[in-house]
């Protein structure tokens, strides 16, 4: 007769040992399947291909415009094509704008630099399946884009061009209206969309344009903001013609939520400056939904 603790249930799996498997190594894994005739790993494209792409695009513009690189190329060459001597700067500037902000940005237009940051803050926007389902008849206001470029990638994303418009300090353009983001020359609830693109920074009071954006918002708006947060020891470097500002500078997204305090329904993208770049440039980003 034996004991219970001898006995072995009929079909009971063998225990396995405490080290695993023999000699503590695991066992190998089994290749990946691949299949054979699948697409290959290159991207090729053939000429009967590429002959479709190129008419594609010659009677679709707005697609053509949905690659960053060829809104910027475009602003680029309409640039030079108008000539730098034809940049017009707006003549009354509110009190709040900081000294030397149209000098500086007309320096930087005429560089070319920062072509492709707009595109951070659009496509932030379009994650917003509202805004991307609606985009064709939406009224979008872009304040300071300094360039076209940002206007040509809002046409890519699926917004109508007619309903596009813009305001600045400088500008060469037919598309950009003169003016000051503190006090704005359109009528109350004109807009659907509002792009403060790195240009609250350039305001020694930051609310009074807050104040201005809330005035032109339709109802449920929403308030695209992008500022360049840099290492303090950083900001006030010259420019390349010397030129040192002395903006307003934000370290989170909740200073511009409390910018429209009374006034937020949602805060549906925030962006802080990410946790491994901390002593770099980076950008606090934000899309607050008005009420």
């Amino acid at each position: 007769m034996t004991s219970k603790k001898s006995k072995k249930a009929k079909g009971a799996p063998a225990r396995k040992s405490k080290g695993g498997n023999k000699g503590g190594k695991k066992p190998a894994k089994k290749p990946a399947l691949k299949p054979a005739g699948l697409a290959p790993r290159a991207l090729t494209i053939t000429g009967g291909e590429l002959e479709w792409v190129v008419n594609h695009l010659r009677s679709n513009l707005s697609d053509m415009l949905r690659v960053p690189m060829v809104s910027a190329f475009l602003a680029v060459n309409r640039l030079g094509r108008t000539g730098h001597d034809k940049i017009a700067t707006f003549d009354g500037q509110d009190g709040a704008v900081i000294d030397h902000a149209a000098k500086y940005n007309r320096e930087e237009l005429i560089r070319n630099s920062a072509l492709l940051r707009p595109y951070i803050l659009i496509n932030a926007l379009m994650g917003i399946y509202y805004v991307f389902n609606k985009a064709h008849g939406l009224k979008v206001l872009s304040i300071g884009p300094r360039s076209e470029s940002e206007l040509f990638m809002l046409y890519g994303a699926g917004f109508h061009p007619d309903n596009v418009s813009a305001l600045d300090l400088i500008s060469y353009s037919e598309l950009v209206d003169l003016g000051d983001m503190h006090d704005m020359p359109y009528p109350d609830n004109s807009f659907d969309i509002i792009i403060l693109g790195w240009v609250l920074g350039y305001s020694r009071d930051p609310q009074k344009v807050a104040d201005e954006v809330v005035r032109v918002a339709r109802p449920g708006a929403f308030v695209a903001i992008g500022c360049e947060r840099s290492p303090p020891a950083s900001r006030h470097a010259p420019s390349q013609s010397g030129i040192v500002l002395d903006g307003t500078y934000f370290e989170k997204t909740q200073e511009y939520v409390d910018l429209f305090k009374g006034h937020v329904f949602d805060v549906p993208v925030r962006h802080e400056v990410h946790r491994k770049m901390q002593n770099e440039t980076c950008h606090v980003i934000a899309i607050i939904e008005l009420k």
